[in-house]
């Protein structure tokens, strides 16, 4: 795949909306593409995380393997975003992706991401703002969860 087609990917990532075509140069241009047969694990739930990885070709699942059967928990094709937190933050993969037919990924790490926020401070501040919107969406949706949980516990 062109440079240019891996650029105008990352312009359809909704976490890189509004980001400028430079930085988003940057991070096509130095990110790792791997290709994974039908099948093959992507990472496994527990293993670190090194950045994230954006869907270029096919499909990944994300599957939730403490269940069992083993049970998929969202299908990702072209242009989903996998591990954005891990762009910030170390974390672990909280879940394991396996190849749906053949599939190609971009890799990007997070002192690559961390570089990029670094020449382009102005970048910093937008996911910032998109970050704390988001929590900010999911804070009723936690209270619900933790009024269940917690009228659950009484019973």
């Amino acid at each position: 795949m062109s440079l240019e087609r891996d650029i105008d990917l990352l312009k359809s990532v909704p976490f890189f909306d509004g980001i400028p075509a430079e930085p988003l140069k940057l991070l096509a241009f130095s990110a790792d593409s791997r290709e994974f047969a039908d099948g093959r694990f992507l990472f496994s739930a527990g293993d670190p995380a090194e950045g994230g990885m954006i869907v270029v070709e096919g499909r990944v699942d994300l599957v939730d393997e403490t269940r069992s059967p083993p049970k998929v928990l969202e299908r990702l094709g072209p242009g989903a975003l996998i591990g954005e937190l891990a762009l910030i933050v170390e974390t672990t993969r909280p879940a394991t992706a396996i190849a749906v037919g053949p599939a190609r990924v971009l890799v990007v790490r997070r002192s690559l991401f961390r570089r990029m926020l670094g020449e382009y401070a102005e970048i910093a501040v937008t996911l910032r703002d998109r970050i704390a919107e988001r929590l900010a969406a999911l804070s009723p949706e936690i209270g619900r969860i933790r009024d269940v949980m917690e009228g659950g516990e009484r019973r």
